[in-house]
């Protein structure tokens, strides 16, 4: 049978504006055999809604992550667009840089240009804001810079405090008297939110680096080994630069797992959801559901397929059943919700502040991970004159040392050539085209230049490490 072409939910609590939240989800017409691909996107059925009066709020927000589910699977990918560019360029500078430039045209030929590294902040990044600033306290944008990481790769976070000096001294120079501590603080992936204040204290030379780790539970909170990321710690208390915990406890996280945001209570849920209705829009159009077919629902089939899916308890003990595709997807982006709304809350309350946020590069990607969320949160004060700055907020996205398997759906692309190495950026996928939503997708005219519907770029920039691994 085919889906639906429009399926509806919506819900009003009286009590206060901040509890309604209208979401609607636009399915495909196609037939769900139609839409089986060789990246394994398989449908799974519609989950069907039954309204039956006023609901909770993390009700709500649980059928719309059912509903978007749903949905995002009946989007069929294009073959991403290659690069044209300049291969490694071999400098004597600690890194290279290179801009995307997408390209939405029928052409569909986006492309890298090198950028020379010691003009990359000033110029590109900062754009010519250090004389206004000078004139004025309040000239400096704020905003986030997003630098994509491995994880497991002590380059990119070697990478990661390289570039946060070059900040720091940067915003110190673009000061009044250059002399003024810059605004700027460090997000953190890393670390969840209930252990924000273990941060502070360190950077405040309070508690040593043992006493911070353990109270953050880095070992199993985290468990990517933390002297890879000491270089950016002993950086941040050295400069006393804030460290801001943006991830969610693992405590909340195994409840959305295990129920999906039925786990959680209304407190619970506003702590990570500050924006309900945005949060439901931003998965309607057709751009997220190919993001999310691309992007997300590859990485729960490969770890399903290493038998690393399964459900763990509010302790971290691994259950007998595998989480749901439902709930992987509800973790998936409250974890990415959580991380901009956290950030957005820092920037709102730093005016001018600059936030370099250490997170992974899957959370980059494409746009509609944390990066598009982030900037829908900034949006939401366009036309506001009191948020004006906030509105204007940079949001610059930045991968470290991408590879061709950071830019294929989750176990396509490791038996390419040089699939695993940074040293080919020439070689990576630039962007992602989505259809025009009235086009269905087994559609023949899904190939036309005119049922591109748009492109989601990689990221703005991406930057490599010049020692070739």
């Amino acid at each position: 049978t085919a889906l639906p072409k429009m399926m509806v939910l919506k819900e009003s609590l009286t009590k206060s504006a901040f509890f309604i939240l209208v979401l609607e989800i636009i399915g495909s017409s196609a037939s769900p055999n139609d839409l089986r691909s060789i990246n394994k996107n398989v449908l799974r059925p519609p989950l069907a809604f039954h309204n039956s009066g006023p609901q909770s709020r993390r009700n709500l927000i649980d059928t719309a992550a059912q509903t978007i589910a749903a949905g995002v699977l009946t989007t069929s990918l294009s073959s991403p667009s290659p690069a044209v560019a300049k291969t490694y360029d071999g400098t004597n500078d600690l890194y290279s840089v290179y801009q995307i430039f997408p390209d939405a045209s029928a052409d569909l030929s986006p492309y890298i240009k090198p950028i020379e590294p010691a003009k990359f902040l000033q110029y590109n990044i900062f754009n010519g804001q250090q004389e206004k600033a000078k004139q004025n306290k309040n000239g400096m944008k704020g905003g986030v810079i997003w630098l994509g990481e491995h994880h497991n790769a002590k380059r990119d976070h070697d990478l990661q405090a390289l570039f946060i000096e070059n900040v720091y001294n940067q915003r110190k120079a673009m000061s009044r008297r250059g002399k003024d501590t810059p605004k700027m603080s460090i997000g953190l992936e890393q670390v969840q939110v209930q252990y924000q204040h273990f941060l502070d204290d360190y950077v405040q030379g309070k508690i040593s680096e043992e006493e911070m780790l353990n109270g953050c539970e880095w070992a199993t909170r985290w468990s990517w080994p933390f002297e890879n990321y000491k270089s950016v710690f002993d950086l941040a208390q050295k400069l006393k630069i804030p460290l801001v915990a943006l991830n969610v406890n693992s405590e909340d996280l195994a409840k959305v797992e295990i129920d999906g945001f039925k786990g959680l209570d209304g407190k619970t849920i506003r702590k990570y959801i500050k924006d309900p209705v945005g949060f439901g829009e931003f998965a309607k159009p057709k751009s997220y559901r190919t993001y999310s077919a691309y992007v997300i629902e590859p990485s729960y089939d490969m770890h399903k397929e290493l038998g690393i899916l399964k459900t763990k308890n509010e302790a971290g003990q691994a259950l007998d059943d595998n989480t749901s595709f439902r709930n992987f997807f509800s973790g998936r982006i409250l974890w990415d919700e959580a991380m901009a709304g956290n950030a957005y809350e820092w920037t709102n309350d730093n005016e001018g502040g600059i936030m370099i946020g250490l997170i992974g590069a899957d959370h980059v990607k494409f746009e509609k991970g944390v990066v598009g969320r982030y900037q829908r949160l900034l949006d939401r004060n366009k036309g506001d004159g009191d948020a004006k700055s906030i509105a204007d907020a940079m949001n610059v996205s930045v991968l470290l040392n991408p590879t061709l398997i950071d830019t294929q759906p989750s176990g396509s692309a490791a038996a390419y050539m040089n699939a695993s190495s940074s040293a080919y950026p020439d070689q990576i996928t630039l962007q992602l085209r989505y259809l025009k939503d009235d086009v269905v997708p087994s559609s023949p005219d899904r190939s036309l230049p005119s049922s591109t519907g748009g492109v989601l770029p990689l990221a703005d920039y991406i930057v490599i490490s010049n020692a070739r691994t």
